[in-house]
C-alpha cells in the first residue's frame, strides 16, 4: 500500500527508507525475489533499532528484530513524527503519514 504513495511523497520532497534489522544475506534474497519499492538500509546488529527504541527481543510475531516503525524527521533532524506498531503487521495508514507531511509544511 505504501508503495501507492511513494511519488507523492517525492512530489512533497520526502526521501523514503526501508531500514532492515535481518542479516544481509536474508535481506538481499528477499531484494531479488520481490525488488525493492524504496531503497533499503540493513540494519545487521540492530544498532539503529535499539537506539530509535523500536528493537523487539521476542514475541510472538517476531524474534530479534525490529518493529514495524515510522519515523518522520525533519531538515533539521528532530523527530517530528513516530509510529511504532504493535505486532509485525501493524503500519500506519499511507494516508496518515500523508497528513503528517502536510502538517510539517504547513
Amino acid at each position: 500500500m505504501l508503495q501507492e504513495y511513494l511519488s507523492t511523497f517525492q512530489e512533497m520532497g520526502v526521501a523514503a527508507y526501508g531500514i532492515v534489522a535481518q542479516r544481509p544475506e536474508k535481506v538481499r534474497q528477499y531484494m531479488a525475489d520481490h525488488g525493492p519499492s524504496l531503497p533499503i538500509l540493513i540494519d545487521a546488529d540492530r544498532a539503529v533499532t535499539k537506539r530509535y527504541g523500536v528493537y523487539h527481543p521476542f514475541g510472538f510475531d517476531a524474534f530479534r528484530i525490529a518493529r514495524p516503525s515510522t519515523f518522520l524527521i525533519g531538515l533539521d533532524g528532530k523527530v517530528c513524527f513516530v509510529y511504532v506498531g504493535e505486532n509485525q503487521n501493524d503500519r500506519p495508514h499511507p494516508q496518515t503519514i500523508l497528513a503528517e507531511l502536510r502538517k510539517l509544511r504547513a
